[in-house]
């Protein structure tokens, strides 16, 4: 499992590297203005609709549904559940995009609020998002594709699949988006083209193992219907972080312009290390995880998923204190060019630190929900999901006018908070997990870091953000992460950290 999650850590660092670029290049390109906030909102749909079902309501749903069918009742009755959820999806995305042509005023009037009605960015917005509406089906069937390869151990194309729709709208950003009297609009179709080559490369390997044939028996298939039934709790359960940046978004709509893009580039960097780290094992555990419920070896579940916990938060807290250590110098590496100019900076920095603040729990989250799917448990994510939410809406509402965009990606990180707290606390008694073993190994993590905070901050103090040569400047970033790193596994190498001891051991057993 550690070598699965290797592999699919390397790809998804590609990817997001990748992904770094493209906003680093939109960034320049557009800055935080009128026509990237009208981009973002009408893009944040599609996104969160894409992240809901790759990495959270497809894989929590349907994979757990679909490894059980495959372990029980064979190959054949696995690719007719795959067939009746491929059929399902299908109308829904259609439908979606019916409803999104006929009714994209009223939806962009409620994702965004504080766009005025008639202006040239609500106007903008609407016809962006009518633009990107096929992505939508794009992405549902994309993601139906890569819960199908996860589920039965494919997981390299998958995680390259985001990689090619990266490459496709830097490709438009760099040579394309000239030749259109409304750049943005250039992007809004990069989108969309994006999402069609992301789908069409994994086509053939659902060929390779026999998925795509049309089932001669009925096209519903029973396990359908349990999919079904609990797609709309994992939205929930599986999704609240995405949401609460979504809603961020929509009270951000109401502040000063380029208020929605800061929230998004800040967003963009706490995704990497996420993705990196929580997502990837969490991809690589549900299938095994669900295999080994079904076969009822919930003992080898509790002792794998707690060993997971730790090492991830034990690469995660120092991630996250390098991030609030040198958020504004990130910002202005990664950002900091063209018409990105130092208030961008500044205000994109600013979320950022508060944002990475809540990295431990979104990671967190990300997999005791994990568990819980693999165990059949829907009812304790939702449950969280709700507090979460409901929890973001109220402190939103009491921190915009006090804190402004601060305060609300504060109140996205202590929701989250909140919510890995009460899934932390209700753990189902049948499994086994080591809960004393990961609080010491997370406080131990968190003491390392917040030293290690101290530090970074102290030796990024001395690097001018207003430095013309980005060469020197990058390198002495770098040197500052360096250091980070170095002081971090120098002192877990002293006190000899089991964490450490059990990665070092996983390299070995692995030969990674």
């Amino acid at each position: 499992m550690l070598k699965n999650t290797m592999l699919l850590s390397i790809l998804t660092f590609g990817s997001r590297a990748l992904g770094i670029i493209r906003d680093a290049l939109i960034a320049m390109y557009f800055g935080t203005t009128a026509q990237s906030d009208a981009f973002f909102i009408a893009f944040r749909p599609f996104d969160l609709t894409r992240k809901l079902f790759s990495e959270g309501i497809l894989s929590v749903s349907f994979v757990p549904v679909f490894s059980q069918t495959l372990e029980e009742d064979g190959h054949s009755k696995a690719v007719a559940l795959a067939f009746s959820f491929f059929c399902f999806l299908s109308l829904a995305g259609i439908l979606m995009v019916l409803i999104g042509i006929f009714f994209a005023p009223v939806i962009i009037k409620i994702i965004a609020p504080g766009f005025m009605v008639n202006s040239y960015q609500y106007g903008l917005t609407i016809i962006l998002f009518k633009l990107m509406l096929p992505y939508f089906w794009l992405v549902l069937i994309a993601a139906f594709c890569m819960g199908v390869l996860n589920s039965l151990g494919s997981f390299r194309v998958p995680a390259l699949a985001p990689v090619v729709f990266n490459f496709v709208l830097i490709w438009f950003v760099l040579l394309v988006l000239k030749y259109f009297d409304t750049p943005v609009i250039g992007l809004g179709i990069g989108v969309v083209i994006g999402g069609a080559l992301q789908l069409f490369i994994q086509i053939p390997f659902m060929i390779h193992f026999g998925m795509l044939k049309i089932p001669r028996l009925s096209f519903f298939h029973p396990g359908l219907l349990k999919v079904i039934t609990i797609m709309v709790p994992c939205m929930i359960g599986a999704a609240a972080f995405q949401i609460n940046i979504m809603i961020a978004s929509f009270f951000a709509s109401k502040l000063d312009e380029g208020s929605v893009s800061f929230i998004y580039y800040a967003d963009r960097l706490v995704q990497f290390p996420m993705a990196l780290f929580a997502v990837s094992v969490a991809t690589v555990f549900l299938p095994d995880f669900s295999k080994k419920a079904v076969q009822g070896q919930l003992d080898e579940i509790a002792g794998l998923f707690s060993n997971g916990v730790k090492l991830v938060f034990f690469i995660t807290m120092p991630a996250m204190a390098g991030l609030m250590a040198l958020d504004e110098k990130i910002v202005a590496l990664l950002f900091g060019y063209g018409v990105f100019d130092a208030m961008a900076i500044q205000q994109t920095a600013d979320c950022l630190f508060f944002l990475s603040s809540g990295l431990w729990a979104f990671t967190g989250v990300r997999l005791f929900v994990t568990l819980y799917y693999a165990l059949s448990n829907i009812r304790i994510p939702f449950y969280s999901g709700i507090i979460t939410i409901l929890l973001n809406l109220i402190l939103s509402a009491l921190f915009i006018d006090t804190l402004g965009l601060k305060g609300l990606v504060l109140s996205v990180s202590i929701s989250a908070m909140v919510g890995f707290m009460f899934l932390f606390i209700n753990i189902p008694g049948v499994v086994n997990i080591h809960k004393i073993e990961i609080m010491v190994s997370a406080c131990r993590a968190l003491f390392l870091s917040v030293i290690m905070f101290f530090l970074v901050r102290k030796s990024a103090a001395f690097i001018l953000i207003t430095e013309t040569n980005k060469f020197w400047f990058g390198t002495r970033v770098l040197g500052c992460i360096c250091f980070g790193i170095i002081f971090y596994f120098s002192v877990n190498f002293l006190i000899s950290s089991p964490e450490l001891k059990l990665l070092k051991k996983g390299f070995i057993r692995n030969k990674l």
